[in-house]
């Protein structure tokens, strides 16, 4: 760990989730501007898992930052506090530009029609269906954080009564996800009880597991990671949203597992890193950075004459230029300025945050 008390391999590894996420949108957008990308389109069909690793190392995170918080409402509140501080600021905010697009020039995005309710929600984390159909909000790469947040409240509640909170946390998503088979109707429903949710179980394990000073052997991380790959060739022709748990959950698990026991044995590069801390920009603004870099493109090679696969690097090269930026210039300010707001109320009603 360094001194900020980060693991380089998971800040890697954010960087990572995050360009494969970007990769995955790309390849179609860029596709469906007219360029035919080949090698980076078979690689990004693998970016979606960027997803499953961003929760597993979610539960790992939160399971070894919470490990030595004592059992109380107190604790519970700062931990809500510092993830709401967190996660809303530039998810609001990126929310409020994605709208103002879309109403004032819905030629920059696709234009799509706003509700009032929808965004309401949308800004809640409340799982609703769009327009087409779909749980997603306004934002729609924000479905992820409908995930999140139900993750934190569960932990939050946990902190409150239960000192084994890691267990009563994987008992409890456990069980709602038994639930998934009912024949119920409903977005929240179907959000809060989809097995996807285990994903964070996993994590949690893990960082039980290094919270309690233990390690896992490179050897083994190889022979898990192994196994997870093989088990997801066989099962990725069946992919469902009941499986994908077991289908991708398990190769980030694995994946994750890995970096962690060559923590101190790999050089970790200073981009990785970079990306990593700027992974959450990166992962909101690309929403809106693909297409600026598809724009771009469209004016530098409007014959189309370039390949493919360089088209879709350099629309990826874009997007991380712009979630650098939305990083330095706008995240990092706004969890700073709600930081300091959230100590001044701390202070003010004897509570102390991390």
């Amino acid at each position: 760990m360094t001194r900020a008390g980060k693991f380089r391999s998971i800040q890697a590894l954010r960087a990572l989730a995050a360009l494969g996420v970007v990769a995955y949108h790309t390849n179609g957008l860029v596709m469906g501007a007219g360029w035919l990308p080949h090698f980076f389109h078979a690689a990004s069909l693998y970016g979606e898992i960027g997803v499953d690793i961003f929760f597993v190392i979610s539960g790992f995170v939160i399971a070894t930052v919470t490990h030595e918080l004592p059992t109380g409402f107190a604790s519970a509140r700062s931990f809500i506090a510092a993830r709401l501080a967190r996660v809303v600021p530039l998810y609001w905010v990126l929310t409020a530009l994605f709208i103002a697009l879309v109403v004032f020039a819905p030629q920059a995005l696709v234009n799509v029609p706003l509700s009032v309710g929808h965004t309401i929600a949308s800004l809640l984390f409340i799982p609703v269906f769009n327009h087409a159909g779909k749980i997603e909000p306004d934002l729609y790469v924000g479905w992820t954080l409908q995930y999140e947040m139900w993750f934190y409240l569960i932990f939050a509640v946990a902190l409150c009564f239960l000192r084994r909170r890691i267990l009563g946390v994987g008992l409890f998503l456990v069980a709602t996800c038994l639930l998934n088979r009912l024949p119920v109707s409903g977005a929240a429903f179907a959000t809060y009880t989809n097995p996807l949710v285990l994903e964070f179980v996993f994590g949690c394990g893990l960082g039980w597991w290094y919270a309690m000073g233990r390690r896992i052997h490179p050897v083994a991380g190889i022979a898990a990671l192994a196994i997870a790959l093989g088990s997801h060739e066989l099962l990725r022709p069946v992919l469902t949203e009941a499986n994908r748990f077991w289908v991708f959950g398990l190769p980030a698990l694995a994946l994750v597992a890995l970096c962690l026991s060559i923590e101190r044995r790999v050089r970790w590069g200073a981009l990785s890193q970079a990306i990593g801390d700027a992974s959450y920009s990166l992962y909101l603004t690309h929403v809106f950075a693909v297409p600026i870099g598809i724009r771009l493109l469209l004016v530098i090679d409007s014959g189309h004459r370039m390949r493919g696969d360089l088209a879709c690097v350099f629309v990826v090269l874009v997007s991380v230029a712009i979630g650098l930026a939305s990083y330095r210039w706008l995240e990092r300010p706004l969890l700073a300025l709600f930081r300091r707001a959230g100590k001044v109320r701390a202070r003010a009603v004897g509570v102390t945050t991390p």
